[in-house]
């Protein structure tokens, strides 16, 4: 009775369904929801979509489409409350786990927006403050070593040139020159002066990061490699849809090639390691400061050295000290000295 209650019954009719003659005919045992969370879910696409252009169509077909296919396979468990949908949504994988934290994250966005709209009551359907409980904690990542120049480009000469290794051999290329999170090959596109833009935007404990344009660093890298113009011609990339996400995707390929094998052997070496290697490169090669480095590579100065400064050695930090020295002198120069 309480169910049907909350579900918008008079305490009347709510007994009468249970009581009563017709209660072989519970609303709870007729369907699945007493409130119809797919169809929410759907217009909350459509306001996402066309209502305010948040998100591409794209976007919500790749990025959000395993939310809602989850969604789809536990309305038979007839949630009743924000908590009861979260937690069965959240169950399809592993605590801690990304994939579970994203499906989280659009299930709990997707109540908000309804209970806003006046599709499901506050009372029931409030997404607790902090959905942390619900995820879980975050498994212990294996650390990892940025790539340097030479082993990223054996291995991309070591590639299968079949189909599949074409795809990702485009995909990796994007990766190691632009610095990308490998979820960030879903959402490249071309800003209006014909840059580069990654409109992902990671949302963490610290808040948001914003859409950014993109440099290679190696600018030769992008150019002999056609990065841009194939993005905008918009050549295949490799399937990126694993349970855990784009990085699993990229890991289950890259684990079957002998060249990572070999690399791995010597190093703990994760398909992370390409953007590693972007902010080793940004450092050492070109002197960018860690300021510089994190806005191009799309989180703030305090993740930034939280994750990159155990890479600043001894050598790294007598370089950098050299260039200063340099720079320092050259500005001290007068006009026109030779």
């Amino acid at each position: 009775m309480h169910q049907l209650v909350q579900s918008g019954l008079s305490f009347e009719k709510a007994k009468e369904h249970v009581l009563g003659p017709s209660g072989a005919a519970l609303p709870g045992a007729a369907s699945p929801f007493a409130v119809d969370l797919v169809g929410i879910w759907e217009r909350f696409g459509d306001y996402k979509v066309r209502g305010t252009g948040q998100i591409k169509l794209s976007t919500w077909q790749k990025d959000y489409r395993i939310t809602g296919e989850r969604l789809r396979e536990v309305q038979n468990q007839s949630p009743a409350s924000a908590k009861d949908v979260l937690r069965a949504i959240a169950d399809r994988w592993d605590p801690g786990s990304r994939r579970r934290e994203i499906a989280v994250q659009h299930m709990a966005a997707m109540l908000r927006w309804a209970i806003e709209e006046g599709h499901l009551k506050a009372e029931q359907w409030t997404p607790p403050p902090k959905i942390s409980r619900i995820v879980g904690p975050k498994p212990q990542k294996d650390s990892s070593v940025p790539l340097k120049d030479q082993q990223i480009l054996e291995l991309f000469d070591a590639l299968p040139k079949d189909p599949a290794g074409r795809r990702w051999l485009f995909a990796l290329q994007l990766v190691a020159s632009y610095g990308l999170r490998p979820v960030e090959l879903l959402h490249l596109d071309l800003s209006p002066d014909g840059k580069l833009w990654c409109s992902y935007q990671k949302t963490s404990g610290g808040g948001k990061t914003t859409p950014r344009d993109l440099r290679a660093l190696h600018p030769e890298w992008g150019e002999e490699w056609r990065l841009i113009q194939r993005v905008a011609d918009g050549e295949e990339l490799p399937p990126l849809d694993a349970p855990s996400g784009p990085a699993d995707s990229m890991r289950k390929y890259l684990i079957r090639q002998e060249a990572w094998k070999r690399l791995r052997a010597s190093s703990p070496i994760t398909p992370y390691s390409f953007r590693h290697g972007y902010a080793l490169r940004a450092h050492e090669g070109y002197g960018l400061s860690p300021r510089v480095t994190a806005e191009l590579m799309g989180h703030s100065v305090a993740t930034h050295n939280q994750h990159y400064s155990q890479w600043a050695d001894a050598a790294t930090i007598d370089a950098a000290i050299e260039r200063g020295l340099r720079h320092r002198g050259d500005l001290a120069r007068p006009m026109g000295y030779d």
